[in-house]
């Protein structure tokens, strides 16, 4: 009689830590979850949607720290299948400098196209060498449609800029 009370006694308390029956997981009625709405076609196909992947406060606004080339040398603009190729030389003080690039800076000019011609500086110091050596090339290809209506692109660097009309 003894062990049939203690057994009694453990088998309630076990099912007094669970709320109600109706809310736990061995009741067969919660097996499943609500419902919930899912989006769909118009054929009645299931839309999957992914979430996001931006962060949740959005992006940083982005700030480029490259500094412009110190001497724009040559511009040239050559068509292509796509467009055309906009090639930049310039030339910088010393070796070194990495992360080269025409950044397209937006003008209220619709015929006009401005580009900056933006590289990132050594971190340590570095050795001069040659003009040859310290000669930097960078292109930038642009798409047919975005090239439609523009008469003339300009390429800036630090100690000037270079203009080249269609």
């Amino acid at each position: 009689m003894r062990r049939q009370v203690i057994i009694s006694v453990l088998a309630l308390s076990l099912l007094g830590g669970c709320a109600r029956i109706g809310a736990s997981n061995f009741n067969p009625l919660n097996w499943f979850g609500p419902s919930e709405e899912v989006a769909v076609t118009e054929t009645g196909q299931r839309l999957t949607v992914l979430p996001t992947l931006a962060p949740k406060r959005g992006y940083a606004d982005f700030q480029d720290t490259r500094t412009l080339v110190t001497t724009l040398s040559d511009v040239t603009i050559v068509k292509s299948a796509s467009g055309a190729i906009v090639t930049a030389v310039g030339l910088v003080p010393s070796l070194g400098y990495y992360d080269a690039e025409l950044v397209r800076i937006e003008t209220d000019n619709p015929t006009e196209m401005v580009l900056d011609f933006r590289l990132r500086a050594p971190k340590t110091a570095t050795a001069i060498g040659t003009p040859a050596q310290r000669r930097i090339t960078v292109a930038r290809s642009i798409s047919a449609p975005n090239l439609a209506g523009i008469r003339t692109i300009t390429v800036r660097g630090a100690s000037g800029a270079r203009v080249i009309r269609r």
